[in-house]
């Protein structure tokens, strides 16, 4: 009898990559890992891993890894509420700002704040700084804006309700009047992430029917009120874009961070 095969797949540590990784560390097709985006994208072009739920920016430019266009994703058709530019206090517009503290742990946020900065005309200076706390960095470094993903950008929303939240997701529709792909299954270089397709597809089955528990299990856990939560996984992300959406979305991206320096 031949061994089941056994993907390396890789999926970031945030309650929205939840719906699509249901029931992977469970199953015996699949060793599932978990890192924060930037790492995710140094594993997949290393080799270590088959396949991850990882940032779209790395599907761009030179060196590009090929994504499943067809497969499962991480979008919003606007708002996503995790993936956000926090301006500091007397700062109202990105136009505004000349200094921004990146997320280390990020890739596409911090290219699509490039995107929206260039297009405000801003002019802005990326600061790369340690994740410990993004806020006193950006006192350090008298910056405007504070560049932030995930958890800890639903998080920080809440703890800084003095600083103005730009949405990233809500900033690329009002600039493209498209949806954004934030990520997706993306494979190693020379891979078709697709071949892993049935236990992907078998987990996002499991876990797009789960989501209102995965809510009501993140705000018992004090995350964000139980409200919110099940807006943020129900309704404002979408799990599932016709593939032509996601290359028409991606080509943008990619035309739009060229322009703005970001991508060869």
């Amino acid at each position: 009898m031949n061994e089941v095969a056994r993907w390396r797949v890789g999926t970031v540590p945030y309650l929205v990559a939840q719906p699509l990784t249901e029931g992977l560390d469970a199953d015996p097709r699949v060793t599932l890992s978990a890192a924060p985006p930037a790492r995710l994208g140094e594993s997949l072009h290393a080799g270590e891993l088959d396949v991850a739920l990882a940032s779209s920016v790395l599907a761009l430019g030179d060196g590009a890894l090929p994504l499943w266009t067809a497969g499962p994703v991480i979008a919003s058709e606007d708002a996503i509420r995790s993936v956000l530019l926090l301006l500091r206090p007397g700062i109202s517009s990105a136009a505004d700002v000349r200094r921004w503290i990146a997320d280390p742990d990020s890739r596409t946020g911090q290219a699509l704040a490039t995107v929206v900065l260039a297009e405000h005309g801003a002019g802005a200076r990326r600061v790369d700084a340690p994740a410990a706390d993004a806020f006193a960095a950006a006192e350090a470094e008298d910056a405007d804006a504070v560049q932030i993903i995930g958890d800890p950008a639903i998080a920080a929303a809440q703890a800084h309700p003095d600083w103005t939240a730009i949405d990233l997701g809500s900033a690329w529709r009002a600039l493209t009047g498209l949806p954004f792909v934030f990520a997706g299954w993306i494979g190693r270089p020379g891979s078709d992430p697709g071949a892993a397709a049935a236990p992907l597809q078998d987990a996002a089955a499991r876990g797009l029917e789960a989501r209102e528990r995965m809510a009501d299990a993140a705000a018992a856990a004090g995350e964000a009120p139980q409200e919110f939560l099940r807006r943020y996984l129900l309704e404002d992300l979408a799990y599932h874009l016709p593939e032509d959406v996601v290359r028409a979305s991606l080509a943008e991206f990619a035309r739009r961070l060229g322009r703005a320096g970001g991508v060869r």
